[in-house]
């Protein structure tokens, strides 16, 4: 979608919301657009919608928000440069879709980089927050908070994928380069397929099966084709809470106040509640869903990741700025 399409878009909302009602105008100041992926169903729409809740309360209905959840604005490719040109006011800023303008997004996504959940939210504590928050600064773009997406899986129709040997030939729904590289150096096939799309691929059998965490498996409805879930703990995603640096400028200091306390709680719930997901509650809601589930063993993981030493020498020769997140890697360890 282009700018201009996006912006046409905007004030026919716009005007239906004029329209419809909504908070009076007299009882606010400032107006800001909210856009995000999840479907209202996803755990991690929850902490979007307290945080507009706060937001709104706190400033004492001087900003009011509208929201525009599961891509019906914009979708998740387009957030970038939504809020770069404040189409939309704040979004999370989903680093898959974004490599090809901020590729460091992907200097910590590689395959067993991290030990866990929780080995990866000391690192992002530690430095890669602030490191990201510059690179999105470039963009006109403020970085608010930063949270994990979930640990990646693979989901599979048929069979588990816990040797390399098992990924001969697969074709599996990738996010993002890092991934695909690890699949490509086992033989599977790693083929780029929108959300929105993933149900159709699975139904014609353009894709064997996904790379994924339990909250998306589960909300998206795709653990009724794909069975069989390798828990691997493969990769620590994460996205964070992205605001038009002119929008978040031009407000008050006491309401930008009010937006990054709001914010925090955000990320302090986003981590809480993705972290209980895939360790806690995922595997009651995998086993009622009829789900079949194997955890990875240790030497089953070494394997893994003694295939990924190449490509982890390769990466930081290609790209040597990868050097200070593997640091905050190791120094988190």
């Amino acid at each position: 979608m282009t700018r201009l399409a996006l912006k046409g878009l905007l004030t026919t909302a716009a005007a239906a919301l004029l329209l419809g009602g909504g908070v009076p105008a007299a009882a606010q100041e400032f107006t800001m657009k909210l856009a995000h992926h999840y479907p209202d169903t996803h755990i991690q729409a929850g902490p979007i919608r307290d945080f507009v809740d706060e937001v709104e309360k706190n400033s004492g209905g001087r900003i009011a928000i509208t929201v525009y959840p599961a891509e019906t604005l914009v979708t998740g490719r387009e957030v970038l440069e939504a809020v770069e040109g404040g189409v939309v006011d704040a979004a999370p800023m989903p680093g898959n879709y974004q490599v090809g303008t901020i590729p460091e997004v992907q200097y910590f996504t590689y395959p067993f980089m991290f030990a866990d959940a929780q080995h990866f939210h000391r690192a992002v504590q530690k430095g890669i927050a602030s490191l990201l928050a510059k690179e999105y600064a470039k963009h006109n773009i403020i970085l608010l908070n930063y949270y994990h997406k979930g640990a990646l899986h693979i989901m599979h129709r048929s069979k588990f994928l816990n040797t390399p040997e098992a990924f001969q030939g697969e074709r599996l729904r990738s996010l993002g380069p890092t991934i695909s590289a690890l699949m490509k150096a086992m033989g599977a096939n790693p083929i780029s397929v929108p959300v929105g799309e993933v149900d159709a691929a699975i139904e014609r059998g353009i894709i064997d099966g996904v790379t994924t965490n339990c909250a998306a498996h589960l909300s998206r409805g795709w653990a009724k084709q794909l069975k069989y879930v390798t828990f691997m703990d493969m990769s620590q995603g994460g996205e964070g809470l992205g605001i038009n640096a002119d929008f978040f400028n031009g407000l008050p200091e006491d309401l930008q106040k009010v937006i990054r306390d709001a914010a925090k709680r955000m990320e302090d719930s986003e981590w809480t509640q993705m972290i209980n997901e895939d360790e806690e509650a995922c595997p009651g809601k995998w086993a009622a869903a009829g789900v079949k589930v194997h955890r990875l063993t240790d030497d089953e993981r070494a394997t893994f990741q003694k295939i990924m030493e190449p490509l982890f020498e390769e990466a930081v020769a290609s790209n040597p700025g990868m050097k200070p997140y593997l640091e905050l890697a190791e120094s988190t360890r």
